[in-house]
């Protein structure tokens, strides 16, 4: 019998162990994805509305139709590749969840890096105002805001699709962001000047693209694409917003592995200086950030 019927027959039982059926999910699962028992974990949570700890004690539950058939969509995508975030149509950044589906980018562990970098920078200004660019699903922006109620956030996004996302993770978790639908290399999409300006950018190569993972495949090339060399829009956004940055104020960047120096020169060249790096979770240098004098 193979493993999909084997789920299948499992889940048509009158009751089924949440530990038997976990792992009969984290065996199909393990052909896709190096975290197998995570995922498995989060499709039962979030398909049958239980916690990880009745999952652990072995409760047993009885599954309707409904959840049957979620069940088995979830991992017929999953089993196609499909992102588990664009499955489950929501994925948790700095705490809170945010909604995502095809057309914007998912939000990642790393870019928290860049958040916390943010509030930090901007921790002893009263009532900052602060400007995301290429904001995608607006989870940073979002986050910015609730984590700073005395900021005035804007957040730029070119992508309709996008865009939607970060208007509806922006009204849920009432951030009061102020989201424009726009081109970030437009600097009249915004008026005034910012004690930060951040941007989690396209840095994805020629190299890298043609060496995506499947998973990746299915999010928007808009949003990873940074062109020949991956540098196009750090070069662009810090010529074009760095005299729009206050005097001593913050320019933060997410940058792609092995991209600090070019974009450190960038900075520099922009006369910006007290450059500073910051490596993500797995010791790669993750975010830069620096001030205009």
């Amino acid at each position: 019998m193979s493993r999909m019927k084997e789920i299948a027959a499992l889940s048509e039982k009158g009751t089924v162990s949440l530990t038997e059926l976990e792992h009969a999910l984290q065996q199909l699962l393990a052909e896709v994805t190096e975290t197998p028992g995570f995922e498995a974990g989060l499709i039962l949570e979030t398909v049958l509305g239980v916690s990880r700890t009745d999952i652990l004690l072995g409760k047993t539950v009885c599954l309707d139709d409904q959840q049957r058939e979620k069940l088995g969509d979830l991992l017929k995508g999953r089993r196609q590749r499909r992102p588990l975030q664009y499955l489950l149509g929501s994925w948790e950044f700095y705490g809170r969840p945010f909604i995502v589906g095809e057309g914007v980018l998912i939000p990642r562990p790393d870019t928290e890096i860049l958040a916390e970098q943010v509030l930090d920078g901007v921790r002893d200004v009263p009532n900052p105002r602060i400007l995301e660019l290429c904001g995608g699903s607006g989870c940073l922006a979002v986050t910015i805001a609730l984590e700073r109620p005395d900021a005035e956030v804007w957040c730029v996004e070119k992508s309709p699709e996008a865009f939607s996302y970060l208007t509806k993770n922006n009204q849920e978790l009432g951030a009061g962001v102020h989201a424009l639908l726009g081109d970030a290399l437009d600097t009249g999409c915004v008026e005034g000047t910012f004690d930060c300006i951040l941007s989690n950018p396209p840095y994805l190569s020629d190299a890298d693209m043609k060496e995506l993972e499947p998973e990746l495949s299915y999010e928007p090339a808009m949003a990873l694409y940074g062109e020949s060399d991956g540098l196009y829009f750090y070069r662009e956004l810090t010529a074009r917003w760095a005299e729009r940055i206050r005097p001593g104020g913050l320019l933060a960047y997410e940058i792609g592995m092995g991209q600090h120096p070019q974009v450190a020169a960038m900075m520099r060249a922009a006369g910006l200086d007290a450059i500073c790096q910051t490596r993500d979770y797995g010791g790669i240098i993750r975010v830069l950030t620096a001030r205009t004098r």
